[in-house]
């Protein structure tokens, strides 16, 4: 598996020493608060230093929407990774198919970047279930349009996320992710070309 670390974008990730950061998903909208910033609520036990920029994860303990929500981001992108796999074996050309092959392995790396978020947060390593093959349809343009839609909607879910990360690396994770995903959807009008000049043929 590769990772994203910003210095090089393929090889093993090493921010661990760097990352210190707690998650919250948006208290000051619909979390209890006292003055000082604590939280009167249950679902999360963390102090909010008004002197600090972020909350220490080795003191307080991460607020568990996160965690559920990499565990479905994580099988989310290996279910896309392998979809694009499965589409790429549909390619009217060959570049059609090495674009589809580079965006299934975006896909793979990013639930690797998720699953080292999952660590980090943890220290736990997540073990995904194994991925079945999603159904793809036959007809390489309605295949790509479903992608297109999937791959929106993901932008939208990742840019939501990164307007709530309280810390760089979290909002450096959801941002780069973000930008893959919008990237994928508007490359994929040059796949629907391609199909449409080769079936003209």
């Amino acid at each position: 598996m590769y990772s994203y670390n910003g210095a090089n974008h393929y090889e093993d990730y090493n921010y661990y020493d760097d990352y210190h950061s707690d998650y919250y998903n948006d208290y000051y909208s619909y979390m209890n608060y006292d003055g000082y910033g604590y939280n009167t609520d249950n679902e999360c036990y963390g102090y909010w230093d008004h002197y600090g920029s972020e909350m220490d994860p080795y003191i307080y303990p991460v607020w568990p929407g996160l965690i559920r929500n990499l565990e479905e981001y994580i099988k989310d992108e290996l279910t896309d990774s392998r979809y694009y796999e499965l589409l790429a074996q549909k390619a009217p050309t060959q570049k059609a198919k090495d674009l589809l092959m580079e965006f299934s392995k975006d896909e793979k790396m990013h639930a690797q970047d998720f699953m080292n978020a999952y660590f980090m947060l943890t220290g736990r390593k997540y073990q995904p279930p194994k991925i079945e093959d999603p159904k793809v349809p036959d007809d390489f343009m309605e295949a790509l349009q479903q992608r297109i839609l999937a791959e929106t909607n993901d932008y939208k879910k990742y840019g939501e996320q990164y307007l709530k990360a309280p810390t760089a690396y979290l909002r450096n994770l959801f941002f780069m992710t973000r930008t893959s995903e919008a990237q994928h959807a508007m490359r994929i009008p040059y796949l629907m070309h391609e199909h449409h000049r080769q079936t003209k043929k």
